[in-house]
């Protein structure tokens, strides 16, 4: 399923040769490709230019994670090289072997018959777009994201019912939120998942996981004020063992909710059209990033669990977050502080997290 705001990168065709391409770009083994102008101009496609992002898409048509486009040359088919070759991550010792190994899938009946020209062929001058790309942000599965937040859920029920009622009064990170407040906050926002699964699937074209968070009215003060409003005056009402009963309630309804509903699309509260799994990513984050944020208030370790940790990761640093840890010098918690606002980082470790095509989203504290 291709999203609104991101173009699909689909490799060979559906089958398995796809299979083993995806599998070869999700081990981190294939880093280029090469495709052909003529396959563009028949689709009507514009070709991919560096710093774009596109969406890997598999043999069922299901997005498995986000690539971005680090290099785009025009290049005749004489002229590509060994460097390339290997880059494409399929065993190919020599520009012969690559070439003898493309020359059969583009005289093949598959692409003649996509291309609608049966004696279609190559040749040194045909003109070839070599395309270099790293992954940037892994997309998991249903069963992935709702484990994730079934264990963050528990964590944070658990850590917060292990300190006295008064803490909850403690200011967080996010004024003028107290613990209560921002926990408020996180609840409600898992809760909305509900609601959105009783009302009709949207019939637009989703959008992914990062545009959710992109800079607009969403983040806008007057909607920040409005957060900030609903959380205060939900946590106001309750008592603290009230208010953590409620989230766990809140928490377990969604999962089982989710765990029991085929994959569709929902609408957010901002009207973006989304599949589930990915908008259950972002109450992962919300389970996650606020969760550390509370930890943090209370002066008490952090309880982000595994799970969570590597969904939240997977959306920030794709399969990169063992080197921006070391980057950073911290640890999982420290890197979903950093990416998100909760430390300030040198200019040069945010240019080295640009670097490493580090996907950025508006979560920064109020």
């Amino acid at each position: 399923m291709t999203y609104a705001d991101l173009p699909p990168a689909e490799f060979a065709f559906p089958g398995p040769l796809r299979d083993q391409l995806v599998a070869a770009i999700l081990a981190g083994h294939k880093t280029s490709s090469t495709g052909l102008r003529t396959e563009y101009e028949h689709e009507g496609e514009p070709l991919p230019r560096p710093g774009e992002r596109s969406v890997l898409i598999d043999s069922a048509g299901e997005p498995l994670a986000i690539l971005q486009h680090t290099d785009v040359r025009l290049i005749r088919l004489a002229d590509v090289d060994l460097v390339h070759a290997i880059a494409e991550g399929e065993g190919y010792e020599t520009v012969a072997q690559w070439r003898a190994g493309h020359e059969r899938f583009w005289h093949g009946e598959q692409m003649r018959a996509h291309l609608g020209d049966p004696g279609f062929t190559v040749d040194d001058d045909t003109v070839c777009v070599a395309d270099r790309f790293r992954l940037v942000s892994l997309i998991p599965d249903a069963a992935t994201v709702n484990a994730a937040l079934t264990a963050e859920a528990a964590a944070l029920v658990a850590g917060l019912r292990a300190v006295p009622e008064a803490d909850l009064d403690r200011p967080t990170c996010c004024p003028p939120w107290s613990v209560r407040d921002e926990l408020a906050h996180t609840a409600i926002a898992v809760s909305r998942t509900l609601d959105m699964l009783d009302a009709d699937p949207p019939r637009a074209v989703p959008i992914s996981t990062p545009r959710y968070y992109a800079p607009d009215a969403r983040f806008a003060p007057e909607a920040d004020n409005a957060r900030v409003d609903l959380a205060h005056e939900f946590a106001a009402a309750r008592t603290g063992p009230q208010l953590i009963d409620w989230c766990e309630q809140q928490c377990a309804a969604v999962a089982a909710r989710v765990a029991a509903t085929a994959p569709r699309l929902v609408t957010t509260r901002h009207g973006d059209p989304m599949r589930l799994t990915d908008f259950q990513v972002t109450r992962v984050v919300e389970l996650a990033v606020h969760g550390l944020d509370l930890s943090d208030a209370l002066g008490v370790a952090p309880w982000l669990t595994p799970r969570a940790a590597d969904v939240v990761a997977g959306l920030l640093f794709g399969p990169q977050a063992d080197t921006v840890a070391s980057l950073l010098a911290t640890d999982r918690p420290g890197l979903l502080r950093a990416a998100t606002g909760r430390t300030t980082l040198t200019a040069a470790q945010r240019q080295g997290l640009d670097d490493l095509g580090t996907t950025w989203l508006t979560t920064a504290p109020s």
